[in-house]
């Protein structure tokens, strides 16, 4: 995701307050490297950034957590995906 920092204080990067937006790329490593420092060095000291990060952090660390889980998938969902799958089948 870029972004081209229009609404920045001085015409380079967002924040503070950073868009929530911003703050997802962030985190999931998706900014340049000066951009990222920007971000870093302005959500120190910000409570409600941090608490986003600290809620992508644990989204992460569930979703890790589920990789090795199998969770059968509901008759009736299968059933559908067959049937919509069936559909595209073109022999």
């Amino acid at each position: 995701m870029e972004h081209n920092g229009a609404d920045s204080h001085d015409g380079r990067y967002p924040g503070p307050p950073v868009p929530t937006d911003v703050l997802i790329s962030f985190h999931a490593g998706h900014l340049d490297p000066a951009f990222a420092d920007h971000v870093r060095e302005v959500t120190a000291d910000d409570p409600d950034a941090q608490r986003i990060l600290a809620a992508l952090d644990a989204t992460n660390a569930d979703l890790v957590s589920l990789r090795d889980e199998e969770v059968p998938i509901p008759p009736d969902v299968r059933a559908r995906m067959l049937d919509t799958i069936s559909r595209f089948h073109t022999d």
